[in-house]
């Protein structure tokens, strides 16, 4: 994939003084694409817990599987990646850029504080859990599409060029598919969230059925992650 950023690009105050607004910082890297890796495969455990046969075998598999989500959706679960990013006059995009990533950490706090709620201790309140969590993955949803949005608007060779090409979706391809990966992992969740309402399990099967759908979603944000690391530790940066 071709660069959409290099050393030139980044401001010497920003590379000297805070490793952490340098998309090359190996800090960086480690923190948000293993958190992001980490946390796809604590949803696939933890999803793996509601499976009715899991239930019925262990008596602490609930409130593992509310632990498991809690602990995934603590650190800060975004496809932020400074590289996507590059500095740029126009203030618009800027705000854009802003506005889009707060938007993803809503969605991952409305995740974390259903995850809460999914614990056994607040068994009378699993609707709650269920509507932030539907929430969550709504938005999502919707801000992983936007991301996929501006990276399409997004050019490598002139930053203020916020026009539609079909070679910025070339360039910015492994970065799409990072979002698409994620975008998904919140569809899936957001139609089981809804099938895991308790009008809508009335049978083991029902369960199970949207079980299966988190773990689809698992499955998704740990690919999404996996992206991540061959994006951070892997492709050849020029």
């Amino acid at each position: 994939m071709s660069k959409t950023v290099n050393e030139k690009d980044v401001p010497a105050e920003v590379s000297h003084t805070n490793l952490l607004d340098y998309s090359h910082s190996i800090i960086w890297r480690i923190l948000h694409g293993t958190s992001f890796l980490f946390g796809g495969l604590l949803f696939i455990c933890g999803s793996c817990m509601y499976f009715t046969d899991v239930i019925a075998n262990n008596d602490h598999a609930l409130e593992a599987s509310g632990w498991l989500y809690t602990i995934e959706d603590t650190p800060r679960r975004t496809t932020y990646d400074p590289e996507l990013e590059p500095v740029s006059s126009h203030r618009g995009r800027n705000i854009a850029i802003n506005v889009n990533y707060f938007t993803s950490n809503i969605g991952s706090a409305l995740y974390l504080v259903g995850s809460v709620f999914f614990l056994p201790k607040f068994a009378d309140s699993i609707l709650v859990g269920d509507g932030l969590f539907t929430a969550g993955s709504a938005v999502i949803y919707l801000s992983e599409g936007w991301k996929i949005v501006r990276l399409a608007c997004t050019s490598a060779e002139n930053t203020n060029d916020m026009s539609f090409r079909f070679q910025n979706i070339r360039t910015n391809l492994q970065a799409i598919f990072v979002c698409f990966f994620a975008g998904l992992g919140g569809v899936f969740y957001f139609v089981g969230t809804i099938l895991f309402l308790p009008q809508y399990v009335t049978s083991n099967s029902d369960e199970d059925r949207a079980a299966g759908l988190f773990l689809v979603d698992g499955v998704f944000f740990t690919l999404a992650g996996l992206l991540l690391q061959y994006r951070y530790y892997c492709r050849r940066r020029t």
